[in-house]
């Protein structure tokens, strides 16, 4: 039987990393991040990494660990930094080697990464339609050769001709999949410097294959509220056809990721 993933502890305290921020003087934050340690941050000039004590020297992917390291970035960006996240799971050993081979060796490297989140946040939104039979009619009724697929298939109901139309109504689907989403993102993209689409979840069920876009954008803080206002105009005009999933502010997460090698 197959047990729980090993994971390699030692006597010696390694820091786990979270994220790079600006600030001279250490800091003490009242978080707690994996295996409820206290987090601190290590300084070396402006620069300081926030991190907590572990034995462990890896992290297993789980959700646990996952959800600790996320939590704890996105707390100490509400508490006014700018974040650099840093990669999951990843750990030093000494506060020593996270000044000196961290924070001094990569420095030119960090503070030109650090323009992309200064004063900038993330909002990610994803959308579904919300009734795919009212979907798959209005495919059919905007698509005059969908329907002559559909009457013949009616009048000799073969394998081939009901293979057809499905078809048919399968690229119908995709390309009212790419209007919604385009119309959707053409009115949000103006209000970000920059975005990324992400995978959509899909179903091989066509009744259960719903979503239409999930995307993250990097907004400067001063249009988060206008940004706000302009998904609350898309809740109220597609209401009835579209459910919106907005999430945010965090921390830049798909848009920077420190890989610190150790």
């Amino acid at each position: 039987m197959q047990g729980k993933p090993q994971t390699r502890t030692s006597s010696v305290q390694g820091k786990y990393l979270y994220c790079v921020i600006k600030q001279r003087k250490p800091e003490k934050f009242n978080i707690l991040g994996q295996d409820s340690k206290a987090v601190y941050t290590i300084n070396e000039g402006d620069l300081a990494i926030a991190v907590s004590d572990t034995p462990r020297q890896d992290y297993p992917f789980i959700k646990e660990h996952l959800t600790a390291h996320q939590e704890v970035i996105e707390q100490v960006m509400r508490q006014g930094y700018d974040v650099l996240p840093v990669r999951f799971g990843t750990v030093a050993p000494s506060s020593e080697y996270v000044r000196e081979k961290l924070l001094k060796v990569k420095r030119k490297e960090l503070l030109e990464t650090f323009p992309i989140v200064e004063g900038r946040i993330e909002l990610g939104l994803r959308a579904f339609w919300k009734n795919m039979p009212s979907i798959f009619q209005e495919a059919v009724t905007e698509n005059k050769g969908i329907q002559r697929a559909k009457s013949q298939a009616q009048r000799n109901p073969n394998q081939f001709k009901l293979a057809q139309v499905g078809e048919l109504v399968q690229k119908a689907l995709e390309l009212k999949r790419e209007k919604d989403a385009q119309m959707i993102l053409g009115l949000l993209k103006k209000l970000a410097v920059d975005f990324k689409e992400r995978e959509l979840l899909r179903s091989s069920e066509p009744m259960k294959d719903s979503m239409i876009l999930s995307s993250a954008f990097l907004v400067p803080k001063k249009k988060e509220k206008e940004f706000d206002r302009e998904v609350g105009k898309l809740v109220q005009k597609d209401d009835k056809r579209i459910k919106f999933v907005y999430v945010g502010p965090i921390p830049p997460f798909n848009f920077v990721e420190l890989h610190l090698k150790i």
